[in-house]
Order: C-alpha cells, then structure tokens, then sequence
C-alpha cells in the first residue's frame, strides 16, 4: 500500500471557462480507509480519475509514497477500483473472477488460485467459488467486485465509488462493516467516494468535505461534526444540520435576539452566527434570565431517555427556525426560553471562536 497526497491539485477540462477542482492539498496516511464527500457536482469523480490515472492534472501533482505520478498510466500506479455497479465477467465463476487481475498480471494458475480462495473466504463468499457471476445476487456480486479490487497484494491504493449505492438499504450496513473489517486486517489504503454523509462518518478514519471544487475540511468524523471550520460543514454534516443563529458583537458583548449572551473578543459587526447541535441547548417553559426567548412549531416524540420522552422540536428564535432535543414537554404555540452554553461563532462563514459552559 502507499501515503497517497495531493499537492495544489487543480483541473480544468479542455474547453471550460473555469476550473473544477482549485489547488487541493491533501494527504492520506498508508493503510488508511479516508472517505471523499460531497454532493453532486462537487468534483468527486474527477478527483477519483485523477487519483487512478484516466486524466492528467492542469497543474500541481498526486503523489504516491513521494513519487509524482500525475503522468504515469494508470496501470502502472498500482491502482483498483470499485464502481456503483458491479463490473465483472459474468460467464466466469466467482473464484476465476478473482484470480483472473492475477492472471492477466502473471501469476502461476495455483498460486492465484489461492490467493483467490482467501479473498473468497475474507468475504465471506467461499461456499459460492464454483457459482458463476450471473447467478450471485446483487449484494453478492458487489462483495465479488470488492473481492477484485482487492485480491492483489502489490495495490497502493483501493478507490471506491458510491460502491454501495445500487445496493437494498437493508444490507448496506453490513456490507460497510465487512468492507470495513477487510481494510483493516489488510492493512489497505482506501479511498470511499460518497454523496452520502452516514456511508463516509461510519466507514473512514478521516474525512473530507468537498464544496464547488475545493477541500472544505479534512478531519475525524467527530471533528467535522463538532468542530466544523465552516458553516457549510456545520450545516451538510448532521441530521439535522447545525443550527444557525444571527448574532451581532456590541463592545466586546455577544447579542442574539436581542439577549446579552456573553463575552465576546472578535471586533463589532453584525457578520457573526452562532452555530450549535440540537443536543447542545436545553429548552426550558421557566424564566431564564439566560435564556433566549423563542416558540415552539412543532413537536416530534422519538422515544424515552433514562425513562423520559424525549421529543424532537423545532422552534422560532427571532427570525431563525432551529432544531433542538429535549425531554421538556411543551406543545406548539408555546413560549419558552432557550440556553445555549455550548456553541461555535462563525464570522463570514469562518469558524472564529468554539464556547462551551
């Protein structure tokens, strides 16, 4: 396997009017599973053909353990790749599926033979090595494509795109979790490219966030989470995304909805949102003289807590709608006050300043 990097990475397809990816800087540790999110148009597949040799950067570089191969073909980077769909030849059965990149590479026929058996076994998939690929189920014929990718044990990287968007909702899960299992008994660098932001928390190590072209955020799951840089983060990651508040810093004091919350050391404006989780604020039907004043929308029951209801409520705070969880019964049309003791200020856009009470 290898340290995959990208040094001010940028693309531009011939004939467009601007860029579609803007110098990307990223490195991912050897034997890493890192997932690439973000949604459609964002430039995913492009970095992903970028990364397995099918197009040539405009400008900087990919690096692979240090060694420049923006223009080396992509049969000589070393390089596997997992599609929606699983590609595969469906006249052959599953353990000449497997041994076949072996083959085609110069193995002696027992040696792949072998080799294939224990991909197939790792997978789960042994018991179907004499089936042909025509007859597996879709999920089976996707953990064969992954057996593909991975039966070669020279590969630096393993890309996988959206590979389990074609697969029942139901077995996603447990298809992630073997996929995940595998990478890391095999000690393989992977690269998961998704849309979907639970696929990418629950598979990678880190993650990054990709918008209009350009890396976000890289971080664990928890940091994009909790500590987004940018308010795109806070509100793409999360179900439902981070709150977002209007504020206004007055002589070093933080306002919103016309409350003094508390201390505040960035400059005067008016250019400033505070940003938190659901779970972070309490909702309170007593007098706060802490609290901001707010009313309730809409109320949701999602189940008990320590044996509480807790309840899902959406509520009006000034002019902004917010998201909050809470085991206080209130009803729509009622007033109460909410505290936020925990919270980011955004300026711009920017992650400025993290509070936490």
């Amino acid at each position: 396997m290898a340290k995959v990097a990208l040094e001010n990475l940028g693309f531009r397809y011939p004939g467009a009017s601007s860029d579609t990816l803007v110098d990307l800087s990223l490195s991912i540790t050897d034997g890493a599973a890192h997932a690439l999110l973000g949604g459609s148009g964002t430039g995913k597949t492009t970095l992903l053909n970028l990364f397995s040799g099918l197009l040539t950067p405009t400008s900087g570089a990919v690096l692979f353990d240090g060694v420049d191969v923006s223009r080396v073909r992509g049969r000589e980077r070393q390089v596997a790749q997992v599609f929606q769909f699983p590609v595969l030849y469906e006249g052959l059965s599953v353990l000449e599926n497997l041994a076949f990149p072996l083959r085609t590479r110069g193995w002696k026929p027992d040696a792949a033979r072998q080799r294939a058996r224990q991909v197939a076994k790792r997978l789960d998939i042994e018991a179907l090595a004499s089936s042909q690929a025509s007859s597996l189920s879709l999920f089976e014929k996707q953990l064969l494509a992954i057996g593909k990718a991975l039966v070669r044990p020279d590969l630096a990287l393993v890309l996988l795109d959206e590979p389990l968007t074609a697969v029942e909702p139901r077995v996603k899960w447990q298809l992630r979790t073997l996929l995940r299992e595998v990478q890391k008994e095999e000690g393989t660098t992977m690269l998961y490219v998704t849309h979907d932001q639970t696929e990418a928390l629950t598979f990678a190590d880190q993650v990054s966030l990709m918008q209009n072209g350009r890396l976000i955020q890289t971080g664990t799951p928890a940091e994009l989470h909790d500590l987004p840089d940018h308010e795109y983060v806070g509100h793409f990651i999360g179900s439902p995304g981070m709150n977002l508040v209007p504020v206004e810093v007055r002589d070093n004091r933080l306002i919103c909805a016309g409350v003094d919350v508390g201390d505040c050391e960035q400059a005067n404006g008016t250019n400033y949102r505070i940003g938190f989780r659901d779970s972070w604020a309490t909702l309170s039907v007593q007098e706060d003289p802490t609290g901001l004043p707010a009313s309730v929308q809409s109320v949701r029951l999602l189940g008990t807590q320590l044996g509480e209801p807790q309840g899902h409520c959406r509520l009006r705070l000034g002019s902004t709608e917010i998201h909050l969880l809470t085991t206080t019964q209130v009803e729509p049309g009622q007033a109460v006050q909410v505290a936020i003791p925990r919270y980011l200020l955004f300026q711009d856009g920017k992650r400025v300043a993290t509070y936490a009470g």
